[in-house]
């Protein structure tokens, strides 16, 4: 029994953490469900690419790496598998199955498909930063070849090795060429919604909040990781401003309007239906996505309009996480975790915090463009941990004898697990 508890809470850990899951929730997770099946004094670690858990300080310590990233679909079927858990509504040998048969689980969209539907969020993250004719074509133009790579990085190992180099590179030269023949207003805006979705703004972010949690291994190794990511992007702005003949002034971030108040909104609904497609997320999440996604962009948006960029993205990412936590108790599925990624991702370009973090790559930023990319990312970060506080805080309410005196061991401790 010990051996099959331990194993079903590795397997659990590494799931939520192929899932997306920030580390400190994972713990949090994985101590709560230990605790129902009867290990009250079990000792967790987790780390991006892993988890570790003994059931007792004398207990042996097992490691589950992280192997892959799971899709939507997964991700909702392994939330599910850990609900019943908690519910003791099945067995833990059934569970562990379950689990071996999700990973196994074949996609039931193609693939080719998927990649294409970057074209959809490309075009819609355009249709925020950028609404006019000229740049949303640009923008789909751009995310096709964007998407062209990501398949072909599936097949060859350099590729997805330097995939954002090649991205910005393949992007910034198509927009630059174009921008030569059909002047575009902000050249930057039209390049970042194009690559948007390779971006590691989402990365930086949860490393931060974990780092903010206590989680300074985790946090660190994804700020970094995001960091360097960063500045392969840049390097391949540079390249593509080299080849063009152009000067790094031709790199603007200019916001020009031409398609009507409602551009911003259509282009949120029409970024939802591209990250339905390219995560494969479950019938039972589409509707709660969109909810989600509606939600926090005009929260974003109306707190942004009369307190400025920082103060929206923070707002906007507390309304996230809260109504993420809010969805899963009303719908009954175990949803929050899908509902809430969508409307981080979005997020992060829509708070502008990427362009200024790109022009600080690219050199072309002063004091006022370092503020708004660090208070950005600080912004919703730090909304990001409020919303998943309240969210927590809901649970606690309703569920109070199964939040109590949950501890989670930091990394640094697992040599004395």
């Amino acid at each position: 029994m010990t051996d099959s508890t331990r194993e079903v809470l590795l397997r659990m850990g590494s799931a939520l953490l192929a899932g997306g899951a920030p580390v400190p929730d994972v713990e949090w997770q994985v101590t709560l469900l230990a605790r129902r099946l009867g290990a009250p004094g079990v000792r967790v670690a987790a780390t991006p690419t892993g988890l570790f858990a003994g059931l007792s300080a004398e207990d042996s310590v097992g490691f589950e790496p992280v192997t892959g990233t799971l899709r939507f679909e997964q991700v909702t079927l392994v939330q599910d598998v850990y609900d019943r858990l908690m519910r003791g509504a099945v067995a833990i040998p059934s569970a562990i199955r379950e689990l071996d048969a999700i990973a196994a689980l074949p996609p039931s969209r193609p693939v080719w498909l998927s990649d294409l539907a970057m074209i959809a969020i490309g075009t819609g993250i355009c249709a925020i930063l950028q609404p006019t004719w000229r740049d949303l074509v640009t923008a789909a133009g751009s995310s096709l070849v964007v998407a062209l790579l990501v398949m072909v990085g599936r097949r060859v190992t350099v590729v997805r090795t330097l995939l954002p180099l090649l991205a910005s590179f393949a992007v910034g030269v198509l927009v630059l060429l174009v921008a030569q023949h059909w002047p575009l207003h902000g050249t930057l805006r039209t390049m970042v919604a194009s690559f948007a979705v390779l971006l590691p703004g989402s990365m930086i972010v949860t490393g931060m909040s974990e780092i903010a949690s206590g989680a300074a291994v985790a946090g660190t190794s994804r700020l970094v990781s995001g960091v360097m990511q960063l500045v392969l992007f840049a390097v391949g702005l540079f390249a593509a401003v080299a080849v063009t003949g152009d000067q790094l002034s031709a790199l603007t971030n200019v916001r020009a309007q031409d398609l009507g108040p409602l551009a911003p909104y259509i282009g949120v609904a029409v970024i939802g239906c591209g990250i339905v497609v390219n995560v494969a997320a479950s019938r039972a999440a589409i509707p709660w996505i969109f909810v989600v996604l509606a939600l926090t962009f005009a929260t974003q948006s109306i707190v942004q309009a009369g307190s400025g960029l920082i103060l929206g993205a923070l707002a906007g990412a507390t309304v996230a996480g809260l109504a993420a936590a809010i969805v899963h108790r009303l719908s009954g599925r175990p949803l929050r975790l899908v509902v809430f990624l969508p409307a981080f991702w979005l997020l992060v370009p829509g708070s502008l915090g990427l362009l200024s973090t790109t022009e600080l790559a690219t050199g072309q930023a002063g004091f006022n463009a370092a503020t708004i990319a660090i208070g950005s990312v600080v912004a919703v970060a730090t909304g990001t941990l409020i919303g998943s506080a309240a969210g927590h805080a809901l649970d606690r309410l309703l569920d109070p004898a199964d939040t109590r005196d949950i501890q989670a061991v930091d990394l640094t401790d697992v040599d004395r697990i």
